[in-house]
């Protein structure tokens, strides 16, 4: 709920107050990056979390409010290619993609197993599937070839 407020009133203050808006939202859109860069790193060790959907709105708020954590972001030896992929071909690598099904497969059954009732099984089986689906569809970057 505080969250939903949080964008509401952001979304309040773009369209009624833009010179206000002008004075908070590089402050709100770093809190926002850091806040999803530091989930994208717990999520390198936690299954489940998905690392590169908080990766990229990371590169995302940063673009809107710093350029220094925006080339560093896009520079970084891990992430940086996920972000330019994304930014330059609206794709996600070959590898990348396999392992993200490969991490979101076990943990939605083990999740599935555990955790809910049968209604619950069938919708989280279908956002999973739907989930896989789109990765699994999204275009591939082109390779590079050093002849």
């Amino acid at each position: 709920l505080s969250v939903g407020g949080g964008v509401l009133l952001f979304i309040i203050l773009y369209r009624f107050f833009p010179s206000l808006f002008l004075k908070v939202h590089k402050p709100v859109f770093f809190v926002i990056g850091t806040l999803s860069l530091s989930l994208g790193y717990v999520g390198i060790v936690v299954p489940g979390l998905p690392t590169t959907v908080f990766i990229l709105i990371a590169a995302w708020a940063f673009s809107k409010c710093s350029e220094r954590f925006t080339i560093w972001l896009e520079s970084h030896k891990i992430f940086g290619p996920i972000i330019l992929n994304w930014k330059n071909y609206r794709g996600l690598s070959r590898s990348a993609k396999k392992l993200a099904i490969s991490m979101i497969i076990p943990t939605f059954v083990l999740t599935i197993y555990l955790v809910f009732s049968l209604v619950g099984d069938l919708i989280f089986g279908c956002l999973g599937i739907a989930l896989c689906t789109w990765l699994a569809t999204r275009p591939e970057p082109p390779v590079e070839t050093n002849n």
